[in-house]
């Protein structure tokens, strides 16, 4: 086994990671809970939950699976009060829920098609991060990785409402970023790139393939970083060098 390197250990530190029953969210669990952490997992389908959640604990990781839809308030609080109670902290929250919404041009967008992909993918990670910031801000630390895209940094055509949600979600994460980086708190963004899940029709690289830059800054070697838009494939390359 290679030796591990300065941000693989992740012991003693909690994550709740939303849209962890599959694709990405289930590769970073796995990955954070390999590294050590105690992980909360959340998502609306109750099999895929309880999947993740068994071949976490038969790795022997300690994780807890909490249904939620993070786009109703109630919910995400209770979430967020199960995954305390459950550990007692959450050091790191990966906004990862998502979904790719209606394809075509932007004229033509049913207002409910609209509607749903804002929810989830903008008003989830708000609320998501509006529950645990308290606790975070009470600790004086923590995490927060919101989960982008190229389409929220760009533009191309057939994926209006879902760019849209994504450019949204990066000015969400600077915003949190200035606000709360004086109580310690580091908030940034990952764009993944092309990677085979039911967003892609589950074409592109292994979800396992990204995982290291959500390690990366989950750990205490990413502090200081804060307010940035990391994009996965830049960062390996940086490594590297």
């Amino acid at each position: 086994m290679p030796p591990k390197r300065s941000f693989d250990d992740l012991t003693g530190k909690t994550a709740l990671i939303t849209g962890g029953g599959r694709g990405i969210g289930r590769a970073v669990a796995l990955a954070y809970a390999r590294a050590g952490a105690r992980v909360a997992i959340c998502a609306r389908t109750e099999a895929e939950l309880a999947e993740t959640r068994g071949e976490i604990e038969a790795a022997g990781g300690n994780a807890v699976a909490i249904p939620c839809d993070v786009s109703q308030p109630a919910q995400v609080e209770r979430m967020v009060r199960q995954a305390l109670e459950e550990f007692g902290r959450i050091d790191v929250l990966v906004n990862n829920a998502g979904i790719s919404g209606p394809e075509g041009p932007l004229a033509n967008v049913a207002i409910e098609d609209w509607d749903a992909v804002l929810h989830v993918n903008l008003r989830g990670a708000f609320l998501c991060a509006r529950a645990v910031l308290p606790h975070m801000m009470e600790r004086r630390q923590g995490s927060i990785i919101n989960v982008s895209s190229w389409l929220g940094r760009d533009s191309t055509t057939g994926w209006g409402p879902y760019g849209v949600s994504k450019w949204g979600l990066e000015g969400l994460t600077r915003y949190l970023a200035t606000e709360v980086r004086s109580y310690r708190i580091r908030v940034n963004s990952v764009s993944p790139g092309f990677v085979a899940t039911r967003l892609t029709k589950y074409r592109g690289a292994d979800p396992d393939s990204v995982v290291d830059l959500f390690i990366y800054l989950a750990s205490d070697a990413s502090r200081g970083i804060t307010g940035r838009a990391l994009d996965v494939e830049r960062w390996r390359f940086q490594v590297r060098q």
